[in-house]
């Protein structure tokens, strides 16, 4: 008896020509022949602009927090690229949360609405003895064309706000 993971993944793949619609003709969808050339595509992999967010100072967060604390700021941050992206397209690279997009506008746009309602989650213990302007997370984020490069500008531009 083989097992499953011996198999080779298969799918059908469909020629969508077939499925244009023309006046008086039935729509009819064949499948193409030729199945050793085809690829999977990961979509997520394809976007043209890529993001990566992350919460500012982890190291002075990571001393002054408990672990379970965190973890909870983390999270929230996450929820709101979730929201503003959707949970697919939101993923972990190394400390910090990737995101791609086809549109760099539209990521850019999405990343400031993320920043501005990151400031709304509630760090007040990370510097009580610090005026009410500075209570809520920080975050910071880059854009490039790779992961790489995205990341490269969040940590520059991060040295120019907090420097």
């Amino acid at each position: 008896m083989s097992s499953r993971s011996e198999e080779a993944p298969t799918a059908e793949i469909v020629d969508m020509l077939g499925f244009l619609h023309k006046p008086g003709r039935k729509r009819i969808a064949t499948t193409v022949e030729f199945r050793e050339s085809a690829t999977l595509l990961s979509i997520r992999q394809n976007l043209a602009y890529q993001a990566t967010m992350g919460i500012d100072d982890p190291d002075n967060l990571s001393a002054t927090l408990s672990s379970v604390e965190l973890s909870r700021i983390s999270s929230a941050v996450r929820q709101l690229l979730d929201a503003e992206f959707g949970h697919l397209r939101v993923h972990r690279y190394r400390q910090v949360f990737a995101v791609g997009h086809h549109c760099l506008e539209s990521l850019i746009a999405g990343l400031l609405r993320v920043q501005f309602h990151a400031r709304k989650i509630d760090a007040s213990a990370l510097q009580p003895d610090e005026g009410a302007d500075n209570t809520g997370t920080s975050v910071s984020w880059g854009v490039g064309d790779t992961l790489t490069e995205a990341e490269n500008e969040r940590m520059r531009r991060r040295r120019l706000t907090h420097s």
